[in-house]
């Protein structure tokens, strides 16, 4: 065997019999051995190197076998060997943190984006990552890297950001100007795909291997995993979701509610109800003030929002005709009122969809970019974590 090919070898081992002790958060070596079909010496010496690594420690001991004599000592996997910083850069706020390896968020911050957005944005990010450090007491060596989200389509290889209307960046180098700020490993990623890696990770869609993250907010996207993996597409813009046709006569005369949104986003999305619903009452009006109304069966709010949720469940169940996933995710500021408009939904997407799909809300709060940053950076950083 060539030395490149063992060298290979043992890391794709210590890969497994470090998944393996995450995965059962408390295992043996005989019990490794059994599962992964390795030589006991073997996973012996593995398993050494992984202690003197502090990827995993030794704790207590195990039960002793039916045969009596010596009972095995229980190894477990160490999350603090190393941490992680995530930031969510959104149109509305940008929230950092920093999470140990199994993505539990240690400290966090937040800070508005578009009165920062000018001048103040790098430095802000750089403010609140030196006070989470200062406050978490982490040794620097310990920090792995950053995984970043942005509300664009984002070209991942290259680092930046190639279309994002909410923070007017046009062919933006997002990745040069935070190398500015950590002498660290970066990647970058759309925020919602990121939301779909987090979920895929510690949320409600562990153990999918096909689903789809929507997220309806200012405007409406999503993010795509396949057999397990993140489906970019050929030039970074798959998911975008916001730019399906959902309904052929009022298309001919749409006109975007904001450059760079699509036709779904400008009857669906949570900013197009409010600003609708704002010109018909001929006051301002939020989206959650829209819902409302709805609740309460005003007319020109049942009207609207019966159309959004029209052209909404008809894009969804495209989705499910075309990706057949086994679970759809809804996230964003709308899928907070996903409870009244659940019902009529699953109608309209029962009749237009050769099967059902589960449809479920995320299962995360603010810290979701966070989480979802962490992932992106864990699946794209060669550590021996394999998630």
């Amino acid at each position: 065997m060539q030395k490149g090919n063992a060298a290979y070898i043992k890391k794709m081992n210590l890969k497994l019999i470090l998944k393996c002790v995450m995965n059962e958060h408390c295992t043996t070596r005989a019990n490794i051995s059994k599962k992964l079909a390795l030589s006991k010496p073997t996973v012996s010496a593995l398993v050494d190197q992984l202690l003197d690594e502090d990827w995993i420690y030794e704790t207590g001991d195990g039960e002793a076998s039916i045969n009596g004599g010596r009972k095995p000592v229980n190894l477990m996997f160490n999350p603090e060997k190393g941490y992680i910083i995530g930031i969510d850069i959104g149109g509305t706020s940008v929230a950092s943190g920093i999470t140990d390896l199994n993505g539990k968020v240690c400290a966090y911050r937040d800070f508005p984006t578009q009165v920062n957005l000018e001048h103040e944005l790098f430095k802000g990010i750089k403010q609140s990552v030196e006070s989470m450090k200062q406050e978490l007491g982490i040794d620097e060596a310990k920090i792995l890297g950053v995984g970043v989200g942005v509300p664009g389509i984002t070209n991942v290889k290259e680092g930046t950001v190639k279309e994002a209307p909410a923070l007017k960046w046009k062919d933006f180098p997002i990745r040069e100007r935070l190398k500015e700020v950590f002498d660290l490993p970066i990647y970058i990623d759309n925020d919602v795909n990121i939301s779909a890696l987090g979920e895929h990770w510690k949320g409600v869609g562990r153990n999918r291997k096909n689903l789809i993250y929507i997220a309806i907010g200012t405007g409406i996207g999503s993010g795509i995993m396949i057999n397990g993996k993140l489906y970019r597409g050929s030039n970074y813009s798959a998911g975008e979701i916001g730019y399906l046709v959902t309904d052929r006569m009022h298309a001919k005369n749409y006109h975007p509610v904001y450059a760079g949104y699509g036709f779904l986003e400008s009857v669906a999305s949570g900013s197009s109800i409010g600003k609708q619903l704002s010109e018909r009452l001929g006051r301002t009006v939020s989206a959650k003030e829209a819902f409302s109304l709805y609740q309460k069966k005003e007319l020109t709010a049942l009207e609207v929002i019966d159309f959004a949720i029209e052209n909404l469940s008809l894009g969804i169940a495209n989705y499910v005709s075309l990706f057949d996933p086994e679970l759809i995710i809804l996230g964003g500021g709308v899928s907070g009122s996903y409870h009244i408009i659940r019902q009529k939904m699953a109608v309209i997407m029962k009749r237009y969809t050769p099967r059902e799909c589960e449809v479920v809300l995320t299962t995360f709060g603010k810290e979701a970019g966070i989480v979802g940053a962490v992932a992106l950076f864990l699946k794209e950083f060669d550590t021996l974590i394999d998630i």
